[in-house]
């Protein structure tokens, strides 16, 4: 004798979600690593006492930051959405000068770089198909970053003698997954964010021309982990 098993039928939350008005709003809270790609210049310097060395710089701590954007985002296709994501993120990483000579290294300062950005980034959403509550996709686009903190006067007293660009462009790249609740969708996603342009200004404090001659080239780089409501 053969007995029907029985299954418990599939509760879809917000079933008409995705086809609704095409124009959604949220808000988004994150986690961010800002990190620094150093390309160090080699450039010689002489000491005091005549001896040649070289400065080796490199981010060796980074403090977590955070996240806060508001969320707007038009669904161009069934699974095509444009994103604008305005918001602020904030965070801090601590760049090392090591003096290099042919008998040592030693670790001569440590700057504490902060930045407080102002983010403007735009992305395509790709989604796939939704199935059940939860629907996968991929993100990709560019983010246009305008730091606060680079238009405030140097730390010197605390050690900061270089300053970072103003504004930097960022290309990004990231997947989540989008879960539907009972009155909202939430998100978890992880992003790539990489800056396109060189970082470090020409701008620095007096009497540090070799910090900043040490450094040829220096890109931003950021992971950031986010969980949207909307």
């Amino acid at each position: 004798m053969l007995f029907a098993q029985y299954r418990r039928p599939i509760i879809l939350n917000d079933p008409d979600y995705d086809v609704g008005s095409p124009l959604k709003f949220g808000f988004s809270l994150g986690l961010n690593l800002m990190d620094l790609d150093v390309k160090n210049s080699n450039q010689p310097e002489i000491a005091e006492d005549g001896t040649e060395f070289q400065y080796f710089t490199d981010v060796t701590h980074v403090s977590p930051g955070l996240n806060v954007n508001a969320i707007c985002d038009l669904r161009l296709t069934e699974n095509f959405h444009l994103r604008f994501l305005p918001g602020y993120s904030f965070s801090q990483r601590d760049l090392d000068y090591y003096r290099v000579t042919t008998d040592k290294t030693t670790l001569e300062t440590t700057m504490k770089l902060e930045s407080s950005f102002i983010e403007l980034p735009l992305s395509i959403k790709y989604l796939s198909q939704r199935h059940n509550n939860i629907r996968p996709y991929l993100l990709f686009g560019g983010n246009y970053r305008i730091d606060l903190a680079a238009y405030k006067r140097l730390k010197v007293e605390k050690g900061v003698l270089i300053r970072l660009q103003k504004t930097d462009l960022y290309y990004e790249i990231g997947f989540g997954i989008d879960f539907f609740l009972n009155y909202f969708k939430f998100s978890t996603e992880i992003k790539w964010s990489a800056g396109l342009m060189n970082a470090i200004s020409n701008d620095y404090a007096e009497n540090a021309e070799n910090y900043r001659n040490a450094i040829d080239r220096m890109r931003s780089q950021m992971i950031v982990i986010s969980f949207h409501f909307e």
